[in-house]
């Protein structure tokens, strides 16, 4: 049997290894793409005083989920442009709780200790996943737009007291006329003040490098300057488009604004006649308690709990620095409901006196003011206008600094969002790749060797190791399928004395000699061509491209090899040549019929006493 060479079985299934290779790589790269996900990151964490206790800065229950919610999610999908289902976003969007250091500290702890542990991190990792069908960056993208409408949505729920007011309409005296007009632009301007006194005044925007109090000084300079000025004017000079109209709307403001003042009133009323109940309920409990005090002092009491029914504690609670805390108690918010009703019905009562003036003003006025006049003050008001709206864009440029300065120090994101791919297609192409080509290699050595196992079985002679009569007429049919011959010599050698040998030394002598004579065949044929045991003690060489001359060299060398044996016992061998060419037949049948008619050649005759089969 052929040796055991694995080069020689990758060698020969090299193409058919490659493309099972390949084509076990397309499949599997095929199915790892549909496998495929992708998945982005952010942190963020809460730092207002009551995160650790679940809380947000205005005190409700802190929920992080609330990123999940369909707001949020369509808020991010909208902003970017992204064509997905709320619902499938909001499915694949996780929010995990990520524990400190710290925190996972005590939490062992009071888990060693038996003790129940409530997770209530400040740190959160918002993980978005989507499938095959999109792309890293689109998961990145939307995570960090995602968050980012969070920060604003939690801002402006927890964070920001107050909303910026808004712009004033340039075309407002479309539609109203020029002292109602100078009415809407003065509310304005106090709903502008108000905003930035609820903010900081000694907060400074690093886009505009205005603050608040210098936005304060350029409204108050136009309102006291520009405003004042044209709205003087408009009343000295009675400028309207319309003076019945004008009438007209200050008399209903008049009575509308005359319907709430007497609300109000009535509900103070009101308030004040509970306060009354409220304080006569103070005053026996009051004396309830002294009673009980004086009678705890004549047996040796402590008259230190006198007010403990109306008071008790209301002083002292203090903050997480040991601060004082002011508590408010009933009768006092009762009290601060009851002023501001008061407060609210005096300014309805300045406001109902200044529109009975500019009804009074305009009373007189019977026809439109000239069409000079109004395009003065029309002018005028449009300017103004302007003035206060440049003004209103750097207060929200700062305004909106602030607000995110103010949620900064209450929420921030801790990393900025990174995305992953969900399956490493290029690790495991390679090692898939590894294992198609082990399994390539290692089927090819199995097939290999199968078929050499085979052929030994089918097609060799298990004592000469040479192929076997099969073989032979195999050969010989496959030479006469290619047809007519050029140069091909057969030759046919011939064991005279393998009888002998038997007879003499035994049967296991004459297939030692047969071996020995084998091994040497085989060394023969790698360099001349085709040589099969032909049972029957026969030997047949097909050498195609070999001479007549070229043969003789063969027989030569097979000569050679056998005086060079170790071996005991050898053959006496002969041939018979026969050549293409030199025989005039082109037909393999014919030419080795042809052969065997040929003169014999002796090849080989053993140094023996005996020449018939070795030493007597």
């Amino acid at each position: 049997m052929k040796d055991f060479q694995i080069l020689r079985y990758i060698k020969r299934w090299r193409y058919l290894i490659v493309a099972a290779m390949v084509l076990g790589l397309s499949v599997f790269y095929l199915y790892l793409s549909r496998q495929q996900y992708y998945y982005a990151t952010v942190n963020i964490e809460y730092l207002n005083s009551g995160a650790p206790d679940g809380l947000t800065p205005s005190g409700s229950e802190l929920n992080p989920e609330e990123i999940r919610s369909s707001t949020i999610v369509g808020a991010a999908l909208e902003d970017t442009g992204l064509d997905l289902s709320v619902d499938y976003v909001r499915n694949n969007l996780s929010i995990d709780g990520v524990l400190t250091s710290e925190e996972e500290n005590l939490k062992n702890a009071l888990l060693e200790k038996g003790e129940e542990y409530t997770l209530k991190p400040t740190n959160y990792k918002v993980k978005l996943t989507l499938n095959a069908n999109y792309s890293e960056e689109m998961a990145q993208n939307l995570v960090t737009a995602i968050v980012n409408q969070y920060m604003t949505w939690y801002g402006n729920q927890y964070v920001i007291s107050r909303k910026k007011p808004g712009a004033l309409d340039p075309n407002l005296l479309d539609k109203y006329d020029y002292i109602i007009a100078m009415d809407l632009i003065s509310a304005s301007i106090d709903s502008m003040l108000d905003y930035i006194y609820s903010c900081g005044e000694t907060f400074r925007s690093t886009q505009t490098g205005l603050s608040f109090y210098d936005l304060q000084t350029q409204l108050q300079m136009v309102r006291d300057s520009l405003y004042e000025d044209v709205y003087v004017k408009a009343i000295n000079s009675g400028i309207t488009r319309d003076p019945q109209l004008l009438r007209d709307y200050y008399t209903a403001d008049i009575s509308e604004k005359t319907l709430q003042r007497e609300k109000l009133l009535l509900q103070a009323e009101e308030m004040q006649g509970l306060l009354h109940i409220y304080e006569d309920r103070m005053l026996e409990a009051q004396a309830y308690s002294s009673a009980g005090s004086d009678a705890e002092d004549d047996g040796q009491g402590d008259a230190s709990g006198s007010n403990s029914i109306i008071l008790n504690h209301v002083y002292e609670i203090y903050d997480e620095n040991r601060q004082p805390v002011y508590s408010q108690n009933n009768y006092e918010t009762l009290m601060d409901t009851y002023a501001s009703y008061y407060a609210s019905a005096y300014t309805l009562d300045k406001k109902i006196t200044e529109d009975q003036y500019l009804l009074e003003r305009f009373a007189g006025v019977s026809q439109a003011s000239s069409e000079a006049s109004q395009a003065q003050v029309h002018d005028a008001i449009v300017g103004l206008i302007d003035s206060i709206n440049q003004i209103y864009g750097q207060l929200n440029v700062v305004g909106t600094e602030y607000n995110q300065s103010e949620v900064a120090k209450n929420v921030r994101v801790t990393s900025s969002a990174r995305s992953y791919k969900g399956v490493n297609i290029g690790l495991y192409l390679a090692l898939g790749a590894v294992l198609f080509l082990g399994v390539g290699c290692t089927g090819a050595i199995v097939l290999g060797r199968a078929g050499d196992l085979m052929d030994y079985v089918l097609y060799t002679d298990k004592v000469t190791g040479l192929p076997s009569r099969t073989s032979c007429d195999e050969q010989i049919e496959k030479i006469a399928k290619a047809g007519a011959l050029d140069t091909f010599s057969v030759a046919c050698l011939f064991v005279t004395n393998l009888g002998e040998v038997n007879g003499r030394h035994g049967r296991e002598a004459g297939n030692q000699m047969l071996a020995e004579l084998g091994q040497i065949l085989q060394v023969t044929a790698r360099q001349y061509g085709f040589i099969g045991y032909n049972n029957g003690n026969q030997f047949l060489c097909l050498l195609d491209g070999c001479s007549y001359e070229k043969a003789r060299d063969m027989l030569a060398f097979i000569g050679y090899e056998l005086r060079k044996a170790q071996g005991a016992i050898k053959p006496r061998l002969t041939a018979k040549v026969g050549e293409s060419h030199r025989l005039s037949t082109y037909q393999i049948g014919n030419l080795i019929s042809s052969t065997f008619k040929q003169e014999e050649i002796v090849v080989f005759e053993p140094d023996s006493e005996d020449s018939k089969g070795g030493e007597k």
